[in-house]
Formats: C-alpha cells, sequence, structure tokens
C-alpha cells in the first residue's frame, strides 16, 4: 500500500473492516516519512499490521528495483504502538516454520518476550510435540527465539502466500530486472473479478515458470510470475466487489486479515494486512 497514499487506498478495504485510526494514520505518516528520509529508498510501502494484546506492530517494506536480477529485493521494517520508531525486522528462522505455524496464541505486543527458551521449552505450546516426526533435530538458537522473531517469520509467511498483483502490473525487462509495468492500464471489468488474472508478487517459485525465466523467456510476458489460482488448498482466495463494482477485493483464507484491491480500468492496486498473525491451519478441513 502506498505510503504517499495510504488513506486514500485505505478506503479500498474500508468496507470489510480494515482500517487504521486517526491516531495511528497521524503517527505513521511522520514514522514512515522519517524512514524514507533515512534511507532513500527506490519504493517504500505501508505492509500491514499485526495485532498484540499490550502493543501492536505496524510493518513497512521497501523494494529494490535497479540493478537486481530476478526479483526486487524486500528489506522489512517495524515497530510498535509503544514507540513508533522504524527498525530493520530480523531474517526469519525459517527452521523452526513448522513451530510457528502452530502457535495458536495471539502476539502479545512486547517484542523481546521469549517465546522458545534455549532449551526449547516454550509457555505457547509443546515444541516437542509440534517436532514430531520430523527428520532433522530442532534447532534453537542460543539466546532462544523472541517474539520478535515470531513476527520476523509471520512477515516473511504472509508475504510470500498472500501479496498479489494484477496480471500485467509487472514485467520482466530485457536486462531481467521486475519494474513496475508503465503501460498497465489496469483490468477490466471482467477481467478484474477472475481470480486467474492475479500473480504471487515474489520470486518465482513454480517449476515450469522457473524453467522460462531461465531462456529468458519471461521478459514481457505477462503471465511470467506464480498464479494464485494454482494455490493449495484449492479455495483459499476468493474475490469481491465493492459496492460501486469498481474494485475488486481479493481475500485469502489461509492468513484471515489479508486484503489486496484493484480499480478496474487504472493501475491502482495494491494489499495489506491486518490481523492477528496466525495461520489458518484448519482452512484445508473448511474448503
Amino acid at each position: 500500500m502506498e505510503v504517499e497514499n495510504l488513506e486514500s487506498h485505505l478506503k479500498y478495504v474500508n468496507a470489510n473492516g480494515v482500517t487504521l485510526n486517526i491516531d495511528e494514520r497521524l503517527n505513521l505518516d511522520l514514522s514512515l516519512q522519517k524512514l524514507h528520509l533515512d534511507f532513500n529508498f527506490e519504493e517504500l510501502l505501508f505492509w500491514g499490521k499485526v495485532n498484540g494484546v499490550v502493543n501492536d506492530y505496524y510493518i513497512a517494506v521497501a523494494l529494490e528495483y535497479v540493478g537486481v536480477q530476478d526479483f526486487p529485493k524486500k528489506h522489512f521494517f517495524w515497530c510498535s504502538s509503544a514507540n513508533w520508531i522504524f527498525a530493520s525486522l530480523p531474517q526469519p528462522h525459517l527452521g523452526l516454520r513448522h513451530i510457528f505455524d502452530k502457535i495458536q496464541v495471539y502476539f502479545s505486543g512486547e517484542f523481546d518476550r521469549v517465546v522458545i527458551d534455549a532449551h526449547g521449552k516454550s509457555e505457547l505450546l509443546d515444541v516437542a510435540e509440534a517436532h514430531h516426526g520430523k527428520a532433522k533435530p530442532l534447532e534453537i538458537p542460543a539466546k532462544g527465539v523472541s517474539e520478535l522473531d515470531r513476527l520476523a517469520y509471520a512477515v516473511h509467511a504472509i508475504e510470500s502466500d498472500c501479496q498479489v498483483v494484477p496480471v500485467g502490473s509487472f514485467k520482466m525487462t530485457p536486462i531481467k530486472e521486475v519494474r513496475r509495468n508503465e503501460a498497465f492500464r489496469g483490468l477490466s471489468a471482467d477481467g478484474a473479478f477472475t481470480i486467474q488474472n492475479y500473480q504471487h508478487f515474489r520470486q518465482v517459485q513454480n517449476r515450469d515458470k522457473r524453467e522460462q525465466l531461465d531462456r529468458d523467456e519471461g521478459i514481457y510476458n505477462d503471465m511470467f510470475l506464480d498464479e494464485i489460482s494454482s494455490d493449495f488448498p484449492q479455495g483459499s482466495w476468493n474475490i469481491l466487489k465493492d459496492t460501486t463494482q469498481q474494485v475488486a477485493i481479493i481475500r485469502n483464507k489461509l492468513w484471515p486479515g489479508y486484503y489486496a484491491y484493484h480499480r478496474i480500468y487504472t493501475n491502482i492496486f495494491g494489499g495489506v494486512y491486518i490481523g492477528n498473525g496466525i495461520k489458518n491451519l484448519d482452512l484445508p478441513f473448511m474448503i
């Protein structure tokens, strides 16, 4: 969601109860402006909010396009409602993904709180049971795992599973840089409400598409990114129309709280996550 037009873009998802109050918007505006000035990013976006019991977390993402082949670099930043000062989000512990996914307890909002201690003990879940059946032994960092580490993983997972863009809104250039497509004028009324016309904004994971990119067949090909219609389980996404019938709202069921939006016949699109950071593990049994 564009930082410069945060308030105007939030209106596209307000009808779904996705919003920020006046205090949040004012503090975010100041904090994001300072972050942009300090680092002078090519592009800075408001990513979303993870609700906490004591404090809430706010996430921003900076995109680096120039000189980056294959896919833009994403740099994530976080702040808390306790101080509104953005800092770099640590790299996620992907080796613990199966543990993090099974935590079904709200974030506290205390970033330094120990989630899993150095001995593998946790108040939030039975770590040994969650790891049962895994071939590799569980490796816990010597300092343990903090709530900030859990937040870093949740942001990484939601970004990978949920961040979507309309077909044609990005392009692969002859020098293999992914850039915004300045020729994109939006999807049609029919196309915008079709799930096949939305793609994951991430490094390509589909093997066939990966091979096409390696053969330079992705250059100026609108379909070079992974389609969300192929996601498992089938039915993870649905598309809604706003009351004007002019805006498509794409909702993810695996991570409740993520919404993407696209205004038909325009280059206006984006996405935001406002939720509790908990994965819906029951989804395969619900659809």
